[in-house]
């Protein structure tokens, strides 16, 4: 009956809507539109020779690949990458780019190339083997190899360097530093080696507890430790030894070091080169107390002061606050240009006091001592964080700091270095603990966000901030806007004079001169906002590609272009016609460093076709408005970098069918190289296609999805159908699947079980998340049984948290489904409302109020689609067998969720069983129950799609099993 009150309700919307068209009409009577009919589609049978191939087993996903890291030589003609398995040995490769020449290390991870290439360093793990042997064992763990090994490009040697726990190369390339694991693991300090690159000597630094490499020179910071012996009173005997800490600047070239400070107990930390490589800040301070801070004291030293005598060491800096300290929870960050250091300050603490001694029988009895003892949280009413969000916060909240800036030279345009005779001049940015300042290199001024007076309402109405003009120079704060959603930020200009933001739909420029706000583009009839948002929440901006160097024009997203919006009204579509043809254009950031887009400059372009899912590049001309396609096809590519020296782009291109392997493009792409094969094994297993087609909803809204049919698909056989689901999955069209095990199932193992996969997309309306998911897959379910690609009686569902919900929901609106996977589902919105995302603390009730669930309201104001959105209460409608997983440390999704669920089912004798994985947050994440629960999903659909014998854990259950 709910399910029907739901259908007529839609239907007697969509016919008041049209009787209404009609009713309008001044000149007779209107036409009809026609109903929207679904695209026409032919999926033909494969073309795959399948004589050859094999389907795949989960063994064989988790050797698949995928580049994990990836880094380019300071001169761009070396690529240095790894390709890791989801469970096994990474590899590392270092590639010339203007050649085939290739080189691979095994069992190789965490590489890094010097300046010029000719080197490269790779962290080497024992085998896969030892490291499940040693897996339960730590003293066995602890024993295994770990070595560095170094790659010479010339020639391809690769040298073996035992037992290094980290290595780095110095900043101009000629040597690599080595740093030796601890003998054990109690030391405070390791040893510290310098491998010259070109003689191949090795030579001994030191014991190190930190160090630092400049970025442009051979310039080393070391902080060494040495043994201090204390004399016993009588002068004669060692009374005991505490470690002693000097900060020493060495250069490898004259094998000569340079103390900045004399040796003492004090700790010296957070050494950090300017990017010039010619100044060099560090902290000292007194060893801390547990749970207490020191204030640091900052100490400056200058290379470019060599040539004076005196001026060889380091000195200290004055830099205080009254009641703060200098918190060594902010390292000392250098700005671009090298003229400041960020710092962050702390509040001062007053120590507290310790507690009497226990003297006097009375003393025993005494109460406040007693309730001393107490493990107590206060949870407040008016609380601006409530306190499960102030456990998960805690130690965040415990390193967080108010920034300061540190001009070194006291002066707005000299860019040199401190003079010995200079003051250095400190100018707050904050006094608050809760600023946020955004990462930024702008010269002038900088955006701090701030969420401190929405902080309680955050429980029900999501994170809210202002955002302030901070000038850089002075610290005058200006207030930009206040309480807008914190995916709302605002955009500096190039000189930091005006900030560009988005507010109730509407674009407005600041003005830091006279703290004046205008709209932007105000005649101008798009949206700037996402159309297609369904959530009760604000709708996001589009965003901003970046501002005109002279600051006369901002470039700005709508939907499908981008639009040059000037300070003066003279806009334009730079795009033109985006709209029309259904193409959204987006700004390439090819200049990583580039703090504005330059005026007539050509830009590089992605675009991607909402429609059809074919993306291409391509370039524009900023001064004609002029696109040229560069490339363009039914596939899906991604920009990785631009190699400026090498006038050359990095890019991938990847299907269904093709991973995403590295490959290189001159700027026109009429050259392309593929740099990478990582997964040369996929040739021999089953794979399959993928095919868009598209269906009308019970109200006339056309919905698209993504059929992937098996090779050898034959268009005359009905398949089984595997639906796997979220929200908006049709863009994947030309997506690679990743190959890994996990809580989802994996697509072209499925294909080759001879299951088709398919990925609706699901449209959502505000308070009715549930029936908007069924309203969404069963005409789409109708689809796939019309083009005659389903079999009715064979379709599986499979969701994994919001889905996992919409599965639950779904089951109990239809029996269309033969079998239902519902990952960490909320099954009872009632209860879930109020209850806590444990990972971070936070309230739930913000995500049915605004977020996701899309409820609209508070429980208080309207309950009834609470229950009427909750599969719980409708648990007696349910006759689709349910498999339910969860992990019981689930800090997304509370696991009660899922007992609700189970127990209801239970109760009502329904066919259900409850997966719950010891340990497991939201995903799982321990390898052997990522295998355990994609060999359970598999038996689950083969027995009720393929009609298998069902498994004895389906059959029987599975006795309580203490895992200790």
């Amino acid at each position: 009956m709910k399910r029907l009150q739901y259908s007529v309700s839609r239907v007697a919307l969509a016919l008041a809507l049209s009787f209404s068209l009609v009713a309008c009409s001044q000149f007779g009577t209107a036409t009809k539109p026609a109903p929207l009919q679904p695209s026409a589609v032919t999926i033909a049978a494969s073309s795959a020779d399948v004589t050859t191939l094999k389907p795949l087993s989960l063994s064989d996903i988790m050797q698949f690949r995928e580049i994990k890291e990836r880094a380019v030589s300071g001169n761009q003609q070396w690529l240095l990458y790894t390709a890791e398995p989801d469970f096994g040995d990474s590899t590392g490769y270092v590639r010339h780019l203007l050649s085939e020449r290739e080189f691979s290390v095994e069992r190789a991870d965490r590489g890094m190339l010097n300046q010029t290439g000719s080197f490269a360093l790779f962290r080497q793990r024992a085998p896969l083997l030892a490291r499940e042997q040693a897996k339960n064992d730590k003293a066995k763990r602890d024993a295994l190899a770990q070595n560095a090994i170094l790659l010479n490009t010339a020639t391809g040697e690769q040298k073996v360097f035992a037992n290094i726990e980290r290595f780095s190369f110095t900043g101009a390339g000629n040597y690599a530093l080595l740093l030796v694991r601890k003998a054990d693991s109690k030391d405070s300090s390791q040893l510290l080696q310098v491998l010259d690159l070109q003689s191949g000597k090795v030579s001994d630094l030191g014991q190190v507890t930190e160090f630092a490499t400049a970025k442009d020179s051979d310039l080393i910071a070391l902080v060494l430790e040495k043994a201090v012996i204390e004399q016993a009173a009588s002068g004669t005997e060692a009374k005991n030894a505490r470690p002693s800490q000097q900060v020493v600047v060495y250069f490898p070239a004259e094998q000569r070091s340079l103390a900045l400070t004399e040796a003492n107990a004090d700790v010296k930390q957070q050494l950090r080169f300017s990017p010039d490589g010619q100044q060099l800040v560090f902290f000292s301070a007194a060893k801390a107390e547990k749970g207490k801070e020191v204030a640091q004291q900052l100490w400056y030293w200058s290379a470019k002061d060599l040539t004076s005598s005196n001026q060889n060491s380091a000195r200290p800096l004055a830099v205080a606050q009254d009641g703060w300290l200098l918190s060594d929870k902010q390292a000392p960050e250098w700005r671009e240009d090298s003229r400041a250091v960020l710092l962050g300050f702390r509040p001062l603490v007053a120590p507290a006091e310790a507690a009497a001694a226990l003297e006097t029988d009375e003393q025993l009895f005494d109460l406040a001592r007693l309730a001393a003892g107490r493990k107590l949280q206060v949870w407040h009413g008016q609380d601006p964080r409530i306190i499960p969000q102030q456990k998960a916060e805690y130690q965040q909240a415990q390193r967080r700091t108010a920034p300061a800036l540190l001009w070194l030279d006291n002066s707005s345009v000299d860019n040199s270095s401190l003079a010995s005779s200079a003051t250095p001049r400190l100018v707050p940015l904050s006094a608050d603990l809760e600023d946020r300042l955004y990462p930024s290199q702008n010269p002038q001024a900088a955006l701090l966000s701030n969420g401190r007076p929405y902080l309680q309402q955050l429980t029900w109405q999501g994170r809210l901030h202002d955002i302030w003009h901070v000038n850089l120079h002075t610290g005058q704060r200006q207030q930009v806007f206040a309480g807008n959603p914190s995916y709302e930020r605002a955009h500096l200009s190039p000189s930091g004079r005006y900030a560009l933001y988005q507010q109730q739909g509407k674009l407005w420029l600041f003005d830091s001169t006279d703290g004046s706000k205008r709209q932007l583009a105000a005649d101008i009839k798009v949206s700037w906002v996402d159309e297609m948002h369904d959530r009760p929440e604000p709708a996001a901006a589009y965003g901003v590609a970046g501002w005109l160097a002279d600051e006369s024009a901002v470039l700005v997203y709508d939907r499908f272009d981008i639009w040059q919006l000037g300070l003066n009204g003279d806009n334009r579509n730079l795009t033109v016609n985006g709209r029309d043809t259904q193409w959204r254009y987006r700004f390439e950031q090819t200049d990583a460093k580039a703090q504005a887009i330059a005026l007539n400059s050509k830009l590089l372009l992605h675009g991607f076709n909402e429609q059809s899912k074919q993306s291409g590049f391509y370039q524009l001309n900023l001064a004609t408005s002029e696109r040229q396609t560069l490339i363009s096809g039914n596939t899906r590519y991604d920009f990785v970098e631009a190699l400026e020296q090498q006038n050359a782009y990095l890019f991938t291109e990847q299907s269904f069918r093709q991973f995403p392997d590295l490959k290189l493009a001159k700027p026109d792409f009429s050259q392309t190289t593929q740099l990478t094969d990582v997964n040369p094994q996929q040739r021999n297993f089953l794979w399959g296609d993928s095919h868009l087609i598209d269906w009308v909803t019970a109200d006339g809204e056309r919905l698209q999805g993504v059929v992937l049919t098996p090779d050898g698909f034959d268009p005359a056989k009905r398949y089984p159908v595997l639906v796997y689901y979220y929200e908006q999955f049709s863009d994947r069209l030309f997506s690679y699947n990743q190959m890994r095990v996990n809580h989802r199932p994996n697509f072209p193992f499925y294909l080759g079980q001879d299951y088709v996969v398919f990925l609706p997309d699901i449209r959502f309306r505000e308070g009715a998340p549930g029936p908007s998911a069924t309203e969404s897959l069963l005409p789409a379910i109708d689809r796939l049984i019309e083009l005659r690609i389903a079999d009715p009686k064979a379709i599986g569902l499979h969701g994994h948290s919001w889905s996992g919900y919409q599965t639950a929901f779904v089951i109990t609106e239809t029996d269309r489904f033969a079998a239902a996977v519902a990952g960490a589902p909320v099954s009872n919105m009632t209860s879930a409302y109020s209850g806590i995302r444990w990972q971070t603390g936070l309230a739930r009730q913000f995500q049915y109020e605004t977020g996701q669930s899309r409820i609209g309201e508070s429980m208080f104001d309207n309950l009834k689609p609470y229950i009427d959105n909750s599969p719980v209460f409708f648990a007696d409608k349910i006759n689709t067998p349910l498999l339910i997983q969860f992990g019981d440390k689930d800090g997304a999704v509370p696991w009660e969720q899922g007992i609700e669920l189970y127990l209801a089912l239970r109760r009502l004798q329904k066919e259900v069983v409850m997966l719950q994985y010891e340990g497991e947050d939201h995903h799982l994440a321990d390898f052997a129950n990522k295998v355990d629960y994609s060999i359970k999903m598999l038996e689950f659909f083969n027995h009720y799609l393929k009609g298998e014998p069902a498994p004895l854990w389906w059959q029987q259950g599975q006795p309580y099993q203490r895992n200790d």
